[in-house]
């Protein structure tokens, strides 16, 4: 169990306690071995050397790994980072590796039941069947469940594939109310399964990265995999409605440049882009909003740099709670 978090450390605190191994680098300054670490926990990431036994040390932990540190919280270069005293791969009763990974607020479970709920909303007979076969695939269901949404910019947690899926449906159910040309079951259908190839691009044991198979084909290619077996599958699927499902993942993140092999091109196509767009840079927003809200207490009103949208975020001024006359009235009655 552990008893502090990455988050709260200080200059001076020691620390005896478990993290995972994020990055490990073996250096040497005057003609000294050490060994340069990340570590890491749900509440974020810190530096950390090791002077003794570096070499040792290097040959007996693993990246993922998940290991126990006794060391102390100091200041370096003016940033924190901790001074290990000791490091050891933690044992297996010590550790859960998914308590070492940041989690939806939501609850799981209610989140995979909402999923399934909006699943059978679909009632088209083929894509009420496609979705049966993933619901009834208990293998797919559980990697659905956990997966992240991505590695680092938007819903980046466990659970983090579900919350932004139900999202991206959301607003494709209203867009479908407000559009009559709009084949609702198919733009529905499409959001459901749009980021399906996310469950083999990333792996979530430890830290959230890119699997080999994420890095080389990239998740649309391997969502588009998934759901064209399932559709070979099932008898007499349309091949137009094949082509249409098969479209929308194909064509979801927009641009070719932004890894589609295909840009929208149909009505449902562009909403689910659209949406897919909106829940995905909404939720990195609020992502860098709510990490930085200590700083917003400090009165910094701007993020830092972010590099991947080129841009500082506002965070805007922090709300000081001052009741009025007449709030002050009713709580007194």
């Amino acid at each position: 169990m552990k008893n502090i978090w990455i988050k709260d450390l200080k200059p001076g605190i020691e620390v005896a306690d478990f993290f995972v191994l994020r990055k490990k680098e073996l250096k040497e300054y005057n003609g000294q071995k050490y060994l340069k670490l990340e570590l890491g926990d749900p509440s974020g990431r810190i530096n950390a050397v090791l002077w003794e036994n570096a070499e040792v040390v290097y040959a007996e932990v693993a990246i993922g790994d998940i290991v126990k540190v006794k060391g102390m919280a100091i200041t370096y270069k003016e940033g924190l980072e901790i001074k290990i005293e000791k490091i050891r791969r933690a044992k297996e009763e010590e550790s859960d590796p998914k308590e070492f990974l940041p989690k939806s607020k939501i609850d799981l479970n209610l989140l995979l039941k909402e999923f399934e709920e909006k699943s059978k909303t679909i009632k088209n007979s083929f894509l009420s069947k496609l979705m049966d076969s993933i619901l009834g695939d208990e293998k797919l269901i559980e990697k659905i469940k956990y997966a992240p949404g991505g590695k680092l910019w938007h819903h980046s947690y466990l659970g983090g594939l579900l919350e932004h899926t139900l999202k991206v449906v959301e607003f494709c159910e209203k867009a479908a109310e407000l559009y009559e040309l709009v084949n609702r079951d198919l733009l529905i259908t499409g959001a459901l399964v749009h980021d399906i190839g996310k469950i083999y691009a990333y792996s979530f044991t430890g830290f959230i990265d890119f699997t080999d198979e994420g890095r080389l084909l990239g998740h649309i290619i391997s969502g588009d995999e998934i759901i064209n077996q399932k559709i070979k599958k099932i008898q007499d699927f349309p091949r137009e409605l094949s082509l249409q499902l098969r479209h929308l993942l194909l064509s979801h993140q927009g641009q070719l440049e932004f890894a589609s092999p295909v840009v929208p091109q149909t009505l449902e196509a562009i909403i689910l882009y659209y949406a897919d767009e909106m829940d995905a840079k909404t939720g990195a927003f609020s992502d860098i909003i709510n990490r930085d809200i200590q700083q917003k207490r400090e009165g910094k009103k701007w993020s830092d740099w972010v590099p991947l949208i080129h841009r500082y975020i506002y965070l805007g001024e922090e709300k000081v709670d001052n009741p009025s006359e007449a709030d002050i009235s009713r709580k007194e009655e």
